[in-house]
């Protein structure tokens, strides 16, 4: 009877819904004009024989370049925004500069406009030419339907040109060598689809070029293209000019895919000086540049010196000789656009200045030698961040973990970026069955103490020599120091303990001390690399109850996970992300680790064994590879983004499992959301006992896989357009695994037979609130749909869901507040 009432509330409620839609979608019409018709939706057909590459890519494109747009859809479905205004019409009507219509918060009605279907049409012809389609058809239809318009336009591309062969020529000899030479690094590759956009690339490849070799004054504008369309084989007769034309008008019909040779031409146009090469003959330097008068008054300011470049300071707050390491326009060197944009990004890499600019004067004495000078506006020393994580769980029912950090950007007057980090956190369950009034009924279970600090270097310091990496790696040594204490006992906020029935959650306080060294550097513009050549980590239990140690003894995975040991290793992270090459458009980021601990000490310890036992040091052996995989697909207003990220660790040696620190977990604000975090797993064990439970020791594994997908899209600005406000819908599955079975966790070994029961699964919406695109406040709610230990329907839980059941809703649905995007 329960489940029949269950569906028929369903039933009502998608009449409610589809009612209130059908409602919403004739309120949308009422404010048109007679006569008139709302623009209700337009569509992009495309029309070919042949396959069309980047089809959603060019679709999406043509879709943005319309002249004229419907009004936005909430998800797609509700026009949110046309109704808002509708409901207050009259006031928008009167108040054309309203705060809501100036955010957009708000659309008027978009009434069809036949004019704008010309123009559409022509910008779209446009785009398809700059895409290569030099010979695309657009036509437009529309029709009429319940004071509607709806518009659709057929595109008929044609065929897109590839490029059959490239040739350069300059009006001097030198350059024209210098081109051709470097002519297999261009990007219009032979049989490779042509855009207009590569010819940008293309002049811009060529202008840097040329001024890497010492042209400063060589311009884009020197560059020009001619492009020649016609195959000259099909004119094979020449005193035939009717089968030429014949074999053109074939060409065109059949299969083959039409070619362009590009003619890349380089010239002086007006300035004579182009073709001359310079050198840099001065260089000075402002780091806390003011204004123009500090390049007049030197005389009043501190001067230093630094193998033959003068810096200029008001205030000597960081040392010359830092940022000389940093700097590659050097006097006497010829000048190039790599030494120019090496030493802006190498500047600014330091994390002190706001701005830094160069200049440069050619000198009247020397008409090929350049004085540069270098202005640099000083950031703030010192800033504070705050960072606050709030959610809740089956196992507790507020966790709140707030973070101060304090950071020096010039510590030392070294450039040198010092960090600290005080971070407390703090996990309570609330029942009113257990103390007199509302604040009495809460009890802390689990506090986080942690102290970490870490000292950027930005240059290598020993044992590694420098001339192992080139200039443009912008290497980092960073030393790091952590004291983190986490105590899992219950305290009564403001009653006595004794008063809560479970006081058996009083378990141990465990510390970890740790500390490392590590590199960090730059390949590439995509790649960067990080090497600790040693890190520590000290894990302490200082406090042990009664409790805890029972179930230590009864249970081995725990024993080996809690047991006190140390940890000293390496570690080598290789990470990959292409966001700035492609401009924040449909990019991938990889992070690859590998991280090994004991080699070391197992030689120290076999020594100490073969002088009589002289020592016996307690350490973990383990190897461990982790992996992180994100690929984002952007659209106008919205993004699709995904991941893949896990991990597998063995333990060996003195080793059972990795240690606690170690350890996989999944669940919480940045994991599976659907799950409180350290509660899932490991595979498909379950113990209901621990439903609700305060008891319930934290959930961790050898193995980990997680993927997340989440769309996320724009929903109106808001605070005078100061803030964003966006809308998430997500879905999350993984687990974790034990490496050895154990009779303590049944099932949860990692199995390839069972991978796809022991697979968990979310679903959930979000809010994010971007202020200022600096910081994100997230608002997470979501409810699992498959559990690993349900083992009816795959372990899907569909059937089980229901809203209106408190109890139902106490254990499934997750509230996660955070600050940041999960990924």
């Amino acid at each position: 009877m329960g489940i029949k009432t269950t569906k028929h509330k369903s039933y009502i409620l998608f009449l409610f819904i589809g009612i209130m839609l059908l409602g919403a979608s004739c309120n949308t019409t009422r404010q048109v004009p007679e006569g008139q018709y709302l623009l209700r939706k337009t569509s992009i057909v495309f029309k070919s024989s042949h396959k069309i590459s980047r089809k959603s890519e060019i679709k999406d494109n043509l879709a943005r370049i319309q002249a004229q747009k419907p009004n936005t859809r909430f998800l797609g479905i509700v026009p949110l925004k046309l109704l808002l205004y509708n409901s207050r019409r009259k006031k928008y009507r009167d108040d054309t500069t309203n705060f809501q219509l100036r955010s957009k918060t708000v659309e008027k009605p978009v009434i069809f406009d036949t004019s704008m279907l010309r123009r559409s049409a022509q910008d779209m012809k446009s785009y398809m030419y700059n895409q290569g389609y030099f010979y695309a058809r657009i036509t437009d239809t529309f029709k009429y339907k319940k004071r509607k318009a709806y518009v659709t336009f057929k595109v008929m591309p044609g065929k897109n040109y590839l490029v059959d062969k490239v040739n350069y020529t300059a009006d001097d000899s030198l350059v024209a060598k210098i081109a051709n030479n470097a002519a297999a690094e261009t990007g219009l590759k032979s049989k490779k689809e042509f855009t207009m956009s590569m010819l940008e690339e293309e002049r811009s490849r060529i202008t840097t070029l040329l001024r890497d070799h010492g042209y400063y004054r060589f311009a884009q504008d020197n560059v020009t293209f001619v492009l020649d369309t016609v195959n000259k084989a099909m004119f094979r007769d020449v005193e035939n000019p009717f089968e030429g034309a014949a074999d053109f008008i074939k060409h065109q019909q059949d299969n083959k895919d039409p070619t362009v040779t590009i003619n890349v031409v380089i010239s002086i146009t007006d300035d004579s000086a182009v073709y001359t090469r310079y050198t840099v003959k001065s260089v000075r330097v402002f780091p806390d540049f003011l204004n123009n008068a500090d390049l007049h008054n030197t005389d009043v300011l501190i001067h230093k010196q630094q193998h033959d470049i003068d810096f200029f300071y008001h205030k000597y707050y960081i040392n010359s000789n830092v940022l000389y390491q940093h700097m590659y326009l050097l006097p006497g060197k010829e000048y190039t656009q790599s030494d120019y944009d090496k030493t802006i990004t190498k500047l600014n890499e330091l994390g002190i200045f706001q701005y830094i600019r160069i200049v440069f004067h050619e000198d009247t004495a020397n008409n090929n030698m350049l004085n540069c000078v270098i202005e640099m506006d000083r950031t703030k020393k010192h800033d504070f961040s705050l960072n606050l994580e709030v959610s809740n769980g089956s196992t507790y029912t507020l966790g709140v973990s707030p973070s101060v950090s304090y950071r020096d950007r010039n510590f030392a007057h070294g450039a040198n970026l010092f960090t600290a980090t005080i971070n407390f956190g703090l996990e309570t369950i609330y029942d009113d069955n257990l103390g007199t009034g509302f604040f009495n009924d809460f009890y802390i279970i689990t506090r986080y103490y942690g102290f970490n600090t870490s000292l950027d270097i930005p240059k290598f310091l020993a044992p590694l020599p420098a001339s192992l990496f080139n200039n443009s790696s912008l290497p980092h040594t960073i030393f790091s120091f952590g004291y983190n204490l986490m105590d899992r006992n219950i305290t009564g906020i403001t009653t006595n303990i004794d008063s809560l029935q479970s006081a058996s959650a009083d378990y141990f306080t465990l510390i970890n001390t740790s500390a490392s060294f590590a590199y960090n550097w730059h390949q590439s513009q995509t790649v960067t690399w990080s090497l600790s050549p040693a890190f520590i980590n000290i894990i302490r239990l200082p406090r042990e109850s009664a409790a805890f140690q029972r179930e230590l003894d009864s249970n081995e995975f725990l024993k080996n996970t809690y047991k006190q040991t140390f940890i000293e290793g390496e570690n080598l992270t290789f990470t990959y992300s292409d966001l700035e090459k492609k401009r924040g458009k449909n990019y991938s980021f990889v992070k690859l680790g590998i991280e090994e601990s004991g080699a070391l000490l197992s030689a120290v310890n076999s020594l100490g064994t073969a002088l009589n036992n002289l020592y016996n040091i307690n350490y973990s052996q383990y190897t461990k590879f982790d992996f992180d995989t994100r690929h984002y697909f952007t659209f106008p207003n919205s993004t699709i983004a995904v991941r893949f990220v896990g991990g597998v660790g063995f333990p060996y040696g003195q080793s059972q499992t990795l240690p606690y620190i170690k350890q996989y977990f999944v669940g919480g604000p940045y994991s599976l959301r659907g799950w409180r975090i350290r509660t899932l797993g490991p595979g498909s064990y379950y113990n209901p006992a621990d439903q609700n439970n305060i008891n319930v020791i934290d959930r961790t594994g050898d193995i980990k896989l997680e993927w997340n997908g989440e769309y996320r899209f724009f929903i109106a600005n808001i605070v005078a357009g100061a803030a964003k406000l966006n809308g998430a819908l997500f879905t999350d599955a993984g687990n974790i695994w034990l490496t050895h079975a154990d009779p303590s966790y049944p099932g949860g070994d990692f199995q390839f037979s069972t991978l796809g029961q022991d697979i968990a699964a979310d679903m959930g919406a979000g809010i994010r609130v971007d202020i200022a695109s600096f910081l994100t406040l997230r608002m997470d709610v979501a409810m699992p749909i498959k559990k690993p230990y349900v083992f009816t329907n795959g372990g899907f839980v569909f059937n089980q869901i229901d809203f209106n059941n408190p109890t139902w809703r106490a254990n499934n649905i997750i509230f996660n507040l955070s600050i940041g995007y999960p990924f």
